[in-house]
């Protein structure tokens, strides 16, 4: 276990660390075609790729994000009808069918989001020798991510790495010092 935390960790960081270092290329991309298209204009002029850059670029902001979310249990969710039709163990069966389902649906979105993300690897975006795999990677790699987060929550009945149950972990190895 104590292995595939550190796996489960080293993955976050990863996309901890994609998610800033793209949010730092569309914003400088942004500050780029601003200033091309108004301070210096009749000398340069924007580039024509970078509106589909930014729009690209964001779907990965978009889909790691969703993960970062899943992780610390920050998805919408419509408990108020389960907790008024379901108490004690059909509450617990409810929200294990639940789980099955959102996995289920997870892991078609990755397997399809792969399958399509590698089908067309011709085509290209309006930057030079750039495919669109690169972008519709997103889904998929975002996607598995949650999958994975979704999975821990079924398994443990709540996320053992989120910084909420990592803060707990600490109070309480807090107070057994303290004893």
């Amino acid at each position: 276990m104590h292995v595939l935390k550190n796996i489960y960790l080293f993955l976050c960081k990863l996309r901890d660390i994609a998610i800033i270092g793209t949010m730092v290329v569309i914003i400088g991309i942004v500050i780029m075609q601003i200033f091309l298209r108004y301070i210096a204009t009749g000398a340069f002029v924007p580039f024509a790729w970078g509106n589909e850059l930014i729009q690209n670029l964001s779907s990965w902001v978009f889909f790691l994000g969703a993960s970062l979310a899943a992780r610390e249990g920050a998805h919408i969710s419509l408990n108020f009808l389960k907790v008024k039709l379901f108490k004690g163990k059909s509450g617990w069966f409810v929200d294990k069918l639940i789980g099955v389902i959102c996995l289920l649906t997870l892991g078609a979105i990755v397997v399809v989001g792969f399958q399509s993300a590698l089908d067309n690897p011709a085509s290209m975006v309006n930057l030079p020798s750039v495919p669109m795999t690169v972008f519709f990677l997103s889904i998929p790699v975002g996607m598995s991510f949650v999958f994975v987060d979704f999975l821990l929550v079924l398994i443990f009945g709540y996320h053992p790495f989120s910084k909420k149950a990592q803060a707990e972990a600490e109070a309480k190895a807090k107070e057994k010092e303290a004893k």
